[in-house]
C-alpha cells in the first residue's frame, strides 16, 4: 500500500487551537484572566465553564459568563469590550505557542495529496493573521473563521467546495467540533492530550497528537 492509499479520504478539515497550534489551554487561561478580579467562587465557575466549552465563538462564551455565571444584564457594547480585552491578552501569546506534536510533519506530507482546510471559532480576520504569522497559510486550501458558528461554517465549506461529507474528516479537540461533524455527516477524529478527560463519546477515535493521525484515519 502506498502512502497515498493510507488515507482514503479526500478532504481533511482541521480545527486550529489544540489541533494545529498548542494554544487551547493558553486561550482558556486568557479568558479566565479577564475575570481574575471576580469573587473566587465565580472565578472557579468561569474556569469550569471554559474547560467544557471549547470550539465556541468568544462572544457566546462571554455572554454566557456574564449572564449565567455573574448574573449580569449585558449588551453588545459590553461583549465587544470583553472581546477586545481578550484579543489584546492572547495575541502575543499565540505567536510563541508551540505546534501540536506531529502537526507540521502531517501538513507538510499531505498538503499536495489531499485537500486540507482550517476551520476555527476564532474571528476570521484574527485567524488569518495568526496563520500567516506562523507561516501556516500554504498548507490550507482555505482558512475559515467565525462567524458563523462551526457547524454552519463546516456546512458552508462542504457546499462551497462540493465536498462529499462521507469523504471528509473533521479533526478537532472539543465536543463542539464533534457536534459540527455529526450535524454535517462528516467523519471525525478527536485530539485529546489526556484520554482520561476526553470530551468525546467512547466510540470516537482519539489521538494525543498528530503523530498518530495517519494511522487514526485508516481506522475510520
Amino acid at each position: 500500500m502506498s502512502d497515498d492509499e493510507t488515507i482514503p479520504f479526500y478532504a481533511l478539515v482541521f480545527d486550529f487551537d489544540g489541533v494545529v497550534l498548542d494554544s487551547a489551554t493558553l486561550k482558556r487561561q486568557a479568558f479566565a484572566d479577564v475575570y481574575r478580579q471576580t469573587p473566587e467562587s465565580q472565578y472557579r465557575a468561569v474556569v469550569a465553564y471554559l474547560s467544557r466549552r471549547g470550539g465556541q465563538p468568544r462572544e457566546v462564551k462571554f455572554r454566557h459568563i456574564e449572564e449565567h455565571i455573574l448574573g449580569k444584564q449585558t449588551n453588545e457594547a459590553r461583549i465587544q469590550e470583553l472581546c477586545r480585552q481578550f484579543k489584546a491578552s492572547v495575541e502575543e501569546r499565540l505567536l510563541d505557542a508551540p505546534h501540536i506534536p506531529g502537526a507540521l510533519e502531517f501538513l507538510s506530507d499531505w498538503q499536495h495529496q489531499r485537500l486540507l482546510y482550517l476551520l476555527s471559532a476564532t474571528p476570521e480576520q484574527e485567524l488569518t493573521a495568526i496563520v500567516e504569522q506562523r507561516q501556516l497559510t500554504p498548507y490550507f486550501k482555505e482558512v475559515v473563521g467565525a462567524p458563523p458558528d462551526k457547524a454552519t461554517g463546516l456546512r458552508n465549506l462542504l457546499t462551497r467546495h462540493q465536498l462529499a461529507p462521507k469523504a471528509t474528516v473533521m479533526i478537532g479537540d472539543s465536543y463542539n467540533d464533534y457536534r459540527a461533524a455529526r450535524s454535517n455527516g462528516t467523519l471525525f477524529v478527536g485530539v485529546t492530550a489526556n484520554p482520561a478527560e476526553s470530551p468525546f463519546p467512547n466510540d470516537v477515535i482519539t489521538i494525543k497528537d498528530l503523530h498518530a493521525l495517519t494511522h487514526a484515519l485508516t481506522l475510520l
